[in-house]
């Protein structure tokens, strides 16, 4: 009888040991991605896809039909071109223009999606200066708001795998180099 106690004493502490184990049984940092690169051309045309990007408020809207992703001189951020077109109750047949901004890139490891952040201000020319008597003020400060707006919900890319989120990155020769 006491040997079937201490079997079953023996089996029980093997068992709950086993459970409880905290390390899994594979080492994880082993399969983490710790760098991958990205290509510019396979960004740019990820972009295109999800072309024209509206933002409207009242008669007033913005509606970007092209963006294209380049590095800076620096490399250590992008630079983004906007093709737009601005319209309101004054220029309904629109005011085409164009933009370009300064960015970075980041990852989101929830939605597994990679965007753009920390995006400058607009530097913004409109290509039909005649019409320019006809854009408020307000509204000369609501075309860089709707792009800022427009460009950061721009996904990138999106990763079939779960990373970690980016260290650091460096742009050169149409590839983007990330550090995880």
């Amino acid at each position: 009888m006491k040997r079937v106690y201490f079997a079953l004493i023996l089996i029980s502490f093997l068992f709950n040991s086993c459970l409880s184990m905290k390390k899994p049984f594979f080492n994880r940092s082993s399969l983490e991605i710790k760098e991958g690169y990205l290509s510019l051309k396979s960004i740019n045309s990820n972009i295109q896809k999800q072309m024209p990007l509206i933002e409207k408020v009242g008669t007033n809207e913005v509606k970007i039909v092209s963006v294209t992703v380049f590095a800076s001189q620096d490399g250590s951020s992008l630079i983004s071109e906007i093709e737009f077109i601005f319209k309101s109750f004054q220029i309904p047949e629109g005011l085409p223009a164009v933009a370009r901004v300064k960015s970075i890139i980041y990852y989101n490891p929830q939605t597994k999606e990679f965007k753009l952040a920390k995006i400058s201000k607009p530097e913004i020319r409109f290509l039909k200066e005649n019409l320019l008597e006809y854009v408020t003020p307000q509204q000369r400060k609501f075309i860089p708001d709707a792009i800022v707006k427009k460009l950061k919900d721009l996904v990138l890319l999106k990763s079939k795998r779960e990373l970690k989120p980016i260290k650091r990155f460096s742009v050169k020769e149409g590839k983007i180099k990330i550090i995880f």
